[in-house]
């Protein structure tokens, strides 16, 4: 079976997949799949539980603009159009990635019947009803329909990259890493936030040092954080912070891809959260803690605080820092 997978970005959106494609490889080990993704995703791919035969660039900085949109867009449908498959599905629900499923050479063109962007599914030859719920599960139930799947979803272990590991700095005996960072402005609690949850977790664990991770949009807000934080931010590919995560004793952030991705290595997960709901994008798999303000606007799912207030990001460190640490010695 010769399968298109479409799922460009984000980091966090693609480890919601693997579930569904871990299901997939284990009803259909002989699978063939070629997956269309932002090159600078393209290193998570490594991780998949469905092996992937073609990485296709989707090189979303070239296709947004005027002089790098055709021969940008002339090389990925090249690409797209080179082998022919039996499906070619999209799991982003975008207009554009849409348009790409719908270029495929496949017999059949599937996404979800109710896409992010409603326009995506003028491209598909077949739509797939799934219930509302979280993004894992969504996922899931597109692929149980479309290939008759049975089974469990669920994270399966996450396979070690020893190239990530040995890019990793020497390592405390025990530590934890904070998340500082996100794409959303709403998402991102403060820098001054995780600098309070830092002197509070370190008052309650001082034997366990407190590592800030993430990209290299995060180094200056890590940076921020102090209290003996080690600022490990933009100095790890995506091999070396998944490697990071794991080695972990527990994973504390806003909701972002590597929190996502703590979940999926099966980490302690605390998740930081605003903008955006828990029920729809908390992380997946039961255990983790979650942290919400409780505001009426929680969860508005805006970018940018409309009335510039950001209610959503008043936690207090110090009963967050207690609620881990009980939460930690109960699961001892």
């Amino acid at each position: 079976m010769r399968i298109l997978i479409v799922k460009p970005s984000s980091f966090g959106d693609i480890v919601h997949l693997f579930p569904a494609l871990a299901l997939l490889r284990e009803n259909h080990p002989d699978a063939v799949a070629d997956f269309v993704v932002n090159p600078e995703f393209m290193p998570l791919l490594d991780f998949s539980p469905l092996a992937i035969r073609r990485r296709i660039g989707f090189e979303r900085a070239k296709l947004g603009s005027w002089r790098g949109f055709l021969p940008g867009m002339r090389e990925l449908l090249r690409e797209v159009r080179r082998d022919r498959y039996d499906f070619a599905v999209d799991f982003q629900g975008l207009f554009r990635s849409g348009f790409v499923t719908g270029c495929a050479r496949a017999e059949v063109r599937a996404g979800f019947a109710a896409p992010r962007e409603p326009g995506a599914k003028i491209f598909y030859n077949r739509v797939i009803p799934v219930s509302p719920g979280h993004a894992v599960d969504r996922c899931g139930e597109l692929a149980r329909q479309l290939w008759g799947l049975s089974g469990e979803l669920r994270y399966v272990p996450l396979p070690e990259n020893a190239a990530g590991a040995a890019e990793l700095p020497p390592l405390p005996e025990r530590f934890a890493v904070l998340l500082p960072g996100t794409r959303w402005e709403s998402k991102r609690f403060p820098p001054e936030f995780f600098g309070r949850l830092a002197a509070a977790l370190t008052r309650r664990m001082p034997q366990v040092k407190l590592i800030a991770a993430g990209g290299p949009a995060e180094r200056e807000c890590a940076a921020r954080i102090g209290h003996g934080t080690l600022n490990l931010a933009g100095t790890t590919s995506i091999g070396a912070l998944l490697e990071l995560l794991r080695r972990a004793e527990f994973v504390a952030g806003n909701d972002s891809g590597p929190l996502h991705a703590a979940a999926a290595l099966g980490r302690p997960v605390f998740g930081f959260y605003g903008s955006t709901d828990p029920v729809l994008t908390g992380p997946w798999g039961g255990g983790a803690g979650v942290f919400s303000a409780g505001c009426r606007c929680a969860g508005c799912l805006k970018r940018i605080c409309p009335d510039g207030s950001y209610r959503c990001w008043e936690l207090d460190a110090e009963s967050v820092a207690a609620a881990i640490a009980a939460k930690l010695e109960g699961g001892k």
